[in-house]
């Protein structure tokens, strides 16, 4: 390892100053420990050699004179080389030669942290995506979870969020593919099956509409006749393929273009017969991986995007969240299963420790850090 290597980059500068500054100074472990993680780092021995630190910390009493500052550093430096594979002790002293201000831990800290949450945030929604594309409900609906779970963990360590943005989210890029050729096709077939299901059974058109939108559905045309459907039932008027037309007419649908005479009439001939709820619950499903795979897009061009701040990032993670937590509920009710019991993120400071209350204080209480000599051949 090199503090000098060619192109190295802010996050690594960071992790190396973080490191260097606590072996001046190690009496700031104290409050970094309480935000700072050693899973924290990308640099796998950066975060070994912080986990030395921390055992350190718990081990041998802070060192108060400048002598016991640099036994406690050498000491330190000894158990690395000894536990970590490639460090030296002299790559101890380079992260001391990397520390532009000893009592600038903290700052330096969350450096470290807010890239853990732009990486980890990427790497979840990464794995949603990938989840939602190919075609897994349930595999989608745990890794929303875990994403969750995540901005929650990584919201208490930072300490705030913003939730208050109403800046308009980004696009997903262009790498999201919503759904292949094949499965689109597929996904209006389940369309077509459910619309003239419902006209012969429009009992079951109000419960349905409880769950299913008309933003559900994939083409338009099917969107618009659902609508009247479902507008009818809601009123309680008669339901047969003459009453749909007039109220897909009435509705604009045909004026704008969205469906013809002629569409309307074949949606509402004899269709599979089936359980109404059954197709439903499939166009449900489809509609449920689409807002999954835009909701992780969104995270990920967010993730990538260095000029936003962590607690902006996390409050807008969960934003685009919203469509895809919607439908899995919606998905829930569908099937009747209890709601999860997942907890809220940690909101605007509710921990005391946490990065963004001690990243702009040094610690004042710590003596005045001596840096230790380099080690005895």
């Amino acid at each position: 390892m090199s503090v000098d290597s060619p192109g190295l980059s802010p996050q690594l500068e960071a992790e190396q100053a973080v490191l260097g500054a606590c072996l001046l100074a190690p009496a700031q472990l104290d409050s970094l420990r309480a935000w700072l993680e050693p899973r924290h780092f990308l640099r796998p021995a950066h975060g070994q050699f912080f986990a030395v630190l921390l055992a350190q910390l718990d081990e041998v009493p802070l060192p108060v004179t400048g002598d016991e500052r640099r036994d406690w550093a050498l000491r330190a430096m000894a158990s690395g080389a000894r536990t970590i594979p490639g460090f030296s002790a002299s790559y101890g002293q380079s992260l001391i030669s990397a520390c532009p201000t000893a009592a600038h831990a903290a700052a330096y800290g969350r450096m470290v942290l807010e890239t853990a949450v732009r990486r980890a945030l990427e790497q979840h929604a990464h794995r949603l995506l990938a989840a939602a594309e190919s075609g897994s409900v349930r595999t989608t609906v745990d890794l929303t979870v875990a994403l969750h779970t995540v901005i929650d963990q990584l919201t208490g360590a930072w300490g705030t969020i913003d939730v208050r943005s109403t800046k308009p989210l980004p696009e997903p890029t262009a790498a999201v593919a919503l759904l292949s050729g094949r499965a689109a096709d597929a996904a209006r077939d389940d369309e077509r099956m459910l619309l003239p299901s419902l006209v012969e059974s429009p009992a079951r058109i109000s419960e349905i509409a409880s769950w299913l939108t008309g933003g559900d559905f994939l083409a338009p045309e099917h969107r618009a006749v659902y609508q009247a459907l479902t507008a009818l039932a809601h009123r309680g008027e008669p339901v047969d393929e003459l009453t749909t037309l007039w109220e897909v007419q009435r509705r604009g649908a045909l004026a704008d273009g969205t469906t013809t005479v002629e569409e309307v009439r074949s949606l509402m001939g004899p269709g599979m017969p089936g359980d109404p709820g059954y197709w439903a619950e499939r166009v449900l499903r489809v509609s449920l991986l689409r807002a999954s795979a835009t909701s992780a897009g969104i995270v990920r061009v967010l993730a990538l995007d260095a000029s936003v701040s962590a607690g902006t990032l996390l409050g807008d993670s969960l934003r685009a969240l919203e469509p895809a937590d919607r439908l899995q509920q919606r998905h829930r009710a569908a099937l009747g299963t209890p709601a999860s019991d997942r907890r809220g993120p940690v909101v605007l400071g509710t921990r005391r420790q946490a990065a963004t209350r001690t990243a702009g204080a040094a610690d004042r209480s710590a003596p005045a850090p001596v840096e230790p000599a380099p080690p005895r051949r």
